[in-house]
């Protein structure tokens, strides 16, 4: 089957059922249960804005996922997956009885079944009911297991992601030419919204963020009325989204001038960030990469606890990315292999920058490469 806007091959879609099958024999599960939303759509190609209702994958270590969703969200069955059908459930049925019963069809007694039990959309009510009805099973965690598959991303993968950076770079130009001393923050935001969905833009899995003055220091800090004024710094971090692909960019503007403070502190991370990013390649350590960017910036930002980057890909409201599955720190170390795609970011003294890249076979692309890193003075 292909559906009206299926975003991936069949083909490709099973081989993602593959791979996670793979690892589901290597921890030793039998049966894996999935609510996170971003890893049904990963594996189904299924999503909808209505994942607030409870919905799964169940997924043995050979065959098709088997999808449980509301009956009223069958429909985005056909638009989007490749699967066939799907088990539904109606408004006044057991959610957990309907579960129980597809995991059944798999032969559970004996089993071990893994529950994401770190994900938001398992709750602890939900988790002890199948748990409980699970009982001649053994009951794994597989939280992440499915992310960490999905941290290397397929040319297709990549392709969605350069686009919504394309978009990213879109937004930050069109805000850029929009914000004046005396606009409101609300307009830039209006004006950018509109330009990225002009681009192509999806809802995304945060709103875009615009922080003036003193709102440098309200992290997250969506648009607000507040008025923009000359003197001030204006952090701007907007997200492209596609096929649920994210990308991500952060800008900082100086309205009228900027103080000799901020603006050696914009080189600094500038070229601390540069340094990070030319070290990634296939191989590299996680945590070298980290130390490169963050070692220079704790000179003039000496408390600088903040990750300086992490894995980017499929989100869902409230996430753009896969920060959870691989995240650039000082305590964690991985290596970073070809395929993998991250949001590196960095901020010091009201400037910020980020960027999206791509791990290559001998390096790293910047996906948002179009757009000029240095202070911009408006």
């Amino acid at each position: 089957m292909t559906a009206n806007r299926q975003a991936f091959t069949t083909e490709e879609f099973k081989t993602r059922v593959a791979r996670v099958q793979s690892e589901m024999s290597v921890r030793g599960i039998d049966i894996l249960l999935l609510h996170a939303p971003e890893n049904i759509y990963y594996l189904t190609g299924h999503q909808t804005s209505g994942y607030f209702a409870y919905q799964t994958v169940v997924l043995a270590q050979a065959g098709d996922p088997q999808l449980l969703l509301r009956f009223l969200e069958k429909g985005n069955v056909d638009e989007y997956s490749w699967l066939p059908d799907a088990s539904t459930w109606k408004e006044g049925d057991d959610v957990v009885e309907k579960t129980l019963a597809l995991v059944r069809g798999f032969g559970a007694a004996g089993k071990r079944i893994g529950l994401e039990k770190r994900s938001w959309f398992l709750t602890s009510a939900i988790a002890d009911a199948l748990t409980n009805g699970l009982s001649d099973a053994t009951i794994v965690d597989a939280s992440l297991l499915v992310d960490r598959v999905r941290v290397i991303k397929s040319p297709a993968e990549v392709g969605y992601i350069r686009r919504a950076a394309q978009i990213a770079e879109i937004e930050q130009q069109v805000a850029f030419a929009t914000i004046c001393d005396g606009a409101t923050e609300a307009q830039v935001a209006a004006a950018v919204f509109a330009a990225g969905v002009n681009a192509g833009c999806e809802y995304t899995g945060l709103p875009h963020h615009i922080m003036s003055g003193y709102r440098y220091n309200v992290c997250h800090a969506n648009w607000s009325p507040k008025i923009i004024r000359r003197g001030e710094l204006v952090l701007f971090e907007f997200y492209g989204c596609l096929e649920r692909y994210h990308a991500t960019q952060m800008r900082t503007v100086a309205i009228g001038h900027a103080s000799d403070e901020v603006t050696r502190a914009a080189d600094i991370v500038v070229a601390a960030q540069d340094a990070g990013i030319a070290a990634m390649k296939p191989g590299a350590s996680a945590r070298e990469v980290d130390a490169l960017v963050r070692q220079p910036i704790r000179k003039i930002r000496p408390e600088y606890y903040n990750r300086t980057g992490y894995s980017t890909g499929i989100g869902f409201p409230p996430k753009t990315a896969e920060w959870e599955a691989l995240d650039f720190n000082e305590q964690e170390d991985w290596e970073l292999k070809e395929g993998m795609a991250f949001h590196m970011l960095a901020l010091a003294c009201g400037f910020g920058i980020s960027e999206t890249v791509v791990v290559t076979s001998n390096g790293v692309e910047r996906l948002t490469g179009s757009n000029g890193r240095a202070l911009l003075i408006k």
